[in-house]
């Protein structure tokens, strides 16, 4: 009971935290093979023959949950996890309901969440839930990509990163799990070669999660998403903007993209 109340009063914490800063990209600009910065830790990857979402659709975006352009050839979207600034749950059901081509992947919490919000039975064919054991990482294949999903710890919710493969993506998001070497280490088997990596408050003033994930990742980019204000304490930890830039010239901050600065980057 304890533990339950916990995650529920963090939950409330973390849906506080929801960045009304956000980008909407424009038709005009859609291009193929693009990672764009939405809010907090959510992207929307847009791609040749369909499009993605990492914990985007937030109740401040109203675009996302009508699945109106350019959001509306979305194939798949990504929960990692339950609070309100990574998810909400009325947006995804109104987007399903919009847009037949998408899935969702997501932790059983959330799919709770979305049938106490009113899921109906036949979207819930189009939702894949998994939380795998936290020495095992969890294959899906849905809609041409192939996925691999892998579990750690969050604020005592359930919590998962994602490895995602398609004709047109290498891909891997890991919302904090940086930390996490023995998971990290299992994943970057699978995506030794990625086109872009996410992470989410991302230590940057220590170069050895950084050195280690172009080790293992070797990714074309490195998105340090803007996530309740970590962008503003990665400043304050190098010493201001000019000194932080200078260390991103160097080789311990090479290849980041900070999100809050960031429209679209193509990969």
């Amino acid at each position: 009971m304890e533990i339950a109340l916990l995650g529920f009063v963090v939950s409330l914490f973390f849906s506080s935290l929801t960045n009304d800063e956000s980008l909407t990209v424009n038709e005009n600009q859609k291009e193929d093979r693009q990672v764009c910065w939405i809010q907090n830790a959510g992207f929307f990857v847009d791609l040749p023959d369909g499009d993605i979402l990492v914990d985007a659709i937030l109740s401040s975006n109203d675009a996302l949950a009508k699945a109106e352009a350019p959001y509306d050839d979305v194939r798949l979207i990504f929960v990692s996890h339950i609070h309100g600034d990574h998810f909400n749950a009325e947006g995804i059901i109104r987007h399903l309901k919009a847009n037949k081509k998408a899935n969702v992947v997501l932790t059983p919490e959330s799919f709770n969440a979305l049938q106490r919000r009113g899921l109906e039975k036949d979207l819930e064919s189009r939702v894949f839930v998994s939380y795998p054991a936290l020495d095992e990482l969890k294959t899906f294949n849905i809609n041409g990509f192939t996925g691999h999903i892998l579990q750690f710890k969050h604020f005592g919710v359930q919590n998962i990163g994602l490895g995602l493969h398609g004709e047109e993506i290498d891909m891997v998001y890991l919302n904090g799990g940086i930390r996490n070497k023995f998971l990290v280490d299992k994943l970057s088997s699978n995506y030794s070669d990625s086109d872009f990596l996410i992470a989410n408050k991302w230590p940057l003033n220590s170069s050895e999660y950084i050195d280690k994930a172009q080790e293992l990742f070797q990714p074309s980019l490195l998105l340090m998403a803007h996530h309740s204000g970590s962008y503003d304490d990665i400043v304050q930890k190098n010493g201001g903007v000019e000194k932080m830039e200078e260390k991103m010239s160097r080789q311990e901050m090479k290849g980041i993209v900070f999100t809050k600065r960031m429209q679209c980057q193509q990969f």
